[in-house]
């Protein structure tokens, strides 16, 4: 009884084993999943690098203002769109097209007596043109003009480069190729072979290239010297490479 007990035992271990032998052959091959930038292979290297061109800025947005105070608001409007009338006309002969001048502020409020908060004694008003220069030897002949024709402000000179796109994505470049460097470097010194690039990332914030402002005074027996300079463009990237 017992001799049958083991034999039936030991068939039906080799059963099991067979079927499970059956099951292994029948298994399909399996695959590494694909890499992806949020899932980078488990042997990287990443690499920070920054990336530089200089550039030298090829626009000029100027901003010119009119202020002012007169008795009565209907006597404020009509000299403030006097004044503003002439200097639209100067900018305007220095070759400015209509296109690249935009009314960027208009503002008109009471003026009131001396310790007073309910006597009027006149009214200011006040309004702002932005005037785009992409000739920029004509930058100070426009500021010299506006001011000769009415303007009483010039509210600084922002310097910007018309294709920022490029000069961003040349900065690019630059810092990837940096950090090919960086990481061959490390690789080589670890002993290990540098794969391919798994993933990239742009650690820049999302702001407009911006070149500074600086104040311009026009004075009737001197022209408004206007220095444009060159800037640098800059960028941070984040790269992630395939060790092999």
């Amino acid at each position: 009884m017992s001799q049958s007990i083991r034999t039936l035992g030991a068939f039906g271990l080799g059963a099991l084993i067979v079927a499970v032998a059956a099951l292994s052959v029948h298994v399909g091959p399996t695959t590494a999943a694909p890499v992806t930038a949020d899932d980078p292979a488990t042997h990287t290297i990443t690499v920070s690098a920054s990336g530089k061109v200089t550039i030298v800025p090829d626009v000029a947005r100027v901003t010119l203002g009119v202020t002012i105070t007169k008795p009565t608001v209907k006597a404020a409007r009509a000299n403030a769109a006097a004044a503003m009338t002439k200097i639209i006309a100067a900018v305007k002969a220095q070759g400015i097209a209509e296109a690249d001048m935009q009314t960027t502020g208009l503002s008109l409020y009471p003026q009131y007596a001396n310790g007073s908060s309910t006597r009027i004694t006149g009214y200011t008003i006040s309004e702002q043109l932005q005037v785009t220069i992409r000739d920029l030897d004509k930058t100070g002949d426009v500021v010299d003009r506006a001011t000769a024709s009415g303007a009483t402000e010039v509210n600084g000179i922002a310097f910007e480069l018309a294709d920022s796109a490029k000069a961003m994505n040349d900065a690019r470049a630059t810092a990837v190729a940096a950090a090919q460097v960086s990481a061959q470097a490390m690789a080589t010194a670890g002993h290990v072979t540098l794969g391919s690039v798994v993933s990239i990332s742009d650690t820049n914030p999302a702001t407009p290239i911006y070149y500074g402002q600086a104040r311009a005074v026009a004075l009737d027996s001197l022209a408004t010297p206007v220095k444009v300079g060159t800037q640098d463009v800059s960028v941070l990237l984040t790269v992630v490479f395939e060790i092999v």
